[in-house]
């Protein structure tokens, strides 16, 4: 007994999660967008040394926590570069680009030390 009561409760759980999670707004999610676009930028600017365009997004609610930037160097539009964030922080998780690119990426000694 204890235990399909567990089990409904659990299910329930995961169905509000899931649906409570997945319903941003068109306003919300924009500003989300234009919030993590300087700290994409700022994030390019310290590792890379590149300033950076960012064109679109994507946000992937319910099935992660996490928002994804495209974009491109300013200048270059051929080195299309990603960025995925965790929400709702907003922590840099990932980037992603050609590998000759990412593969420049500073070290958070060579960032922090100057």
């Amino acid at each position: 007994m204890i235990k399909s009561i567990r089990s409904i409760l659990l299910t329930f759980g995961v169905i509000v999660i899931i649906t409570g999670c997945s319903s941003l707004s068109k306003a919300e999610r924009q500003e989300l967008y234009e919030k993590a676009i300087p700290i994409g930028q700022e994030y390019f600017k310290k590792y890379y040394d590149a300033d950076v365009e960012f064109e679109g997004y994507e946000i992937h609610l319910p099935m992660s926590s996490t928002m994804v930037l495209y974009g491109h160097v300013k200048g270059d539009p051929y080195t299309s570069l990603t960025l995925s964030f965790y929400l709702p922080s907003l922590e840099v998780e990932t980037a992603g680009g050609p590998g000759e690119f990412i593969d420049k990426r500073k070290s958070e000694e060579e960032v922090y030390s100057k």
